[in-house]
């Protein structure tokens, strides 16, 4: 017995001074002349912390702003603020020249376009839409629209919330609303600010959603529209009744007279008051009430764009423009998997185009068939065909949208940009020798075994 508790007192000495020699080094934990140490099965908290180290250094060799990103790359979460993490599972952004970050939804086809599937209501804001899609909150209450040849429309964020931010025409027996572009802001006491933009001639024609009046306060009104090619008949008939006030701090979209539309639809038009909403996903209108989710102040105040005082958009180098980025954590897809989701949204548009095509034939037959003299047919044929082209570019530009969006998506990053693979490699370098000089160390530690 006496040995064994000679050989423990001799080890647990042993032990005491290594601590010494220890806490007498430059790095603590680390015996002189050897690299530093940490024991990473117990202490991946040091690891970090190392990880951590690197990267500042990195960010700062590089160059690394939070509200630029890498190399004058645009920091997508320092620009849209809390945008990003709600609008994320729904869409992917995209960087342009002239607006910065916008955001677009997935899964749409390319003739889809914004403040086309809901309804109008009218509350103390005047006309407000409520959108049946779960993005609606955001994209038709702050912010504006902008349509872009390559990516279709576009989601520009803003700060100020509005009932709906659209420009309007009425008239013929037609109502057509269509998005505001970023150009026009608005401005307590004073109203839209136009930047020289007259509605009347300054937004196309194919960005109007057209109705008959008869259906203007239809719950769904994405099961009623005009197709698209007629409006280049339709705007000629209409004129532009666009028209936002602010009245007891709120905007008040007033547009459409509501008396027109109570003597066309032969319906009382109820005024609802705005409330909370239980659901972000969800606006809920009741008897006597329409509710939507409104962020509060704090989330607001992280976006940098689109707000009175911002610093603008940022504009991006000409080889960063068009970058289409997607979510942190979303998940990629496979190539079969992309290739499956490719033809399915192929499948999607050609049944809508033909479903349009038939619908605007149907319309112009109905047309020829009510004119009772032959200059009204003559003039009739001549609008068909004007709107035949259309609808026929209309569909050549979707189609090409379509195949930019399905590019894009297969290449699209994570954002803000992780370190160069380069650089990342060599991190991994670093670190299996950092492992390998832990396992040496732990190998030149371990006890001799007792001489037989």
């Amino acid at each position: 017995m006496q040995p064994i508790r000679l050989a423990s007192i001799a080890l647990l000495l042993g032990a005491g001074i290594q601590c010494a020699v220890y806490a007498q080094s430059p790095t603590y934990g680390t015996p002189p002349g050897s690299r530093p140490y940490s024991d990473h099965d117990h202490h991946d908290d040091d690891d970090r912390d190392r990880d951590y180290d690197r990267d500042r250094d990195y960010d700062r060799d590089r160059g690394y702003d939070r509200d630029r990103g890498y190399d004058g790359f645009p920091s997508l979460r320092g620009d849209v603020g809390f945008f990003y993490d709600e609008l994320s599972p729904y869409g992917d952004w995209v960087l342009l020249r002239d607006h910065g970050w916008a955001w677009f939804p997935r899964d749409m086809h390319p003739s889809w376009r914004p403040y086309s599937d809901g309804r109008w209501v009218v509350t103390d804001y005047g006309w407000t839409w409520v959108s049946n899609e779960p993005f609606g909150w955001a994209t038709y209450h702050y912010g504006r629209w902008t349509w872009n040849p390559r990516f279709g429309w576009l989601w520009v964020p803003g700060t100020d919330w509005g009932p709906a931010w659209v420009s309007w025409q009425h008239g013929g027996g037609y109502v057509g609303w269509a998005p505001l572009p970023p150009s026009v802001g608005f401005e307590i006491g004073i109203g839209l600010r136009l930047g020289g933009l007259d509605l009347s001639i300054g937004i196309r024609p194919d960005t109007y959603s057209f109705v008959s009046e008869r259906f203007f306060l239809e719950p769904r009104l994405s099961t009623h529209l005009i197709p698209a090619a007629r409006n280049v008949t339709i705007i000629h008939n209409t004129r532009n009744v666009t028209n936002y006030t602010y009245v007891d701090n709120r905007v008040v979209n007033r547009g459409v007279e509501v008396r027109r539309i109570e003597q066309v639809t032969g319906r009382r038009v109820r005024s609802l008051r705005i409330g909370e909403a239980r659901s972000k996903t969800r606006a809920e209108v009741a008897e006597t009430e329409v509710r939507f989710h409104r962020p509060e102040k704090e989330q607001l105040e992280s976006v940098r764009v689109g707000r009175p005082g911002s610093t603008g958009p940022r504009i991006p180098a000409p080889e960063l423009e068009g970058r289409v980025v997607r979510a942190e954590g979303a998940p990629r897809l496979d190539t079969r998997e992309l290739e499956r989701e490719k033809r399915r949204a192929q499948q999607e548009l050609d049944r809508f185009q033909t479903s349009e095509t038939r619908q605007l034939a149907k319309l112009h037959r109905q047309e020829i068939a009510r004119a009772q003299v032959q200059a009204a047919r003559v003039e009739a044929e001549k609008h068909h065909r004007a709107e035949r082209e259309a609808l026929r570019q209309q569909q050549l530009d979707a189609t090409q949208q379509l195949e930019e969006r399905q590019r894009a998506r297969a290449q699209r990053q994570v954002v803000p940009p992780s370190p160069p693979p380069a650089r990342v490699k060599e991190r991994e370098k670093e670190k299996e020798k950092e492992k390998e000089g832990r396992r040496d160390q732990r190998e030149k530690e371990k006890p001799e075994p007792p001489s037989a």
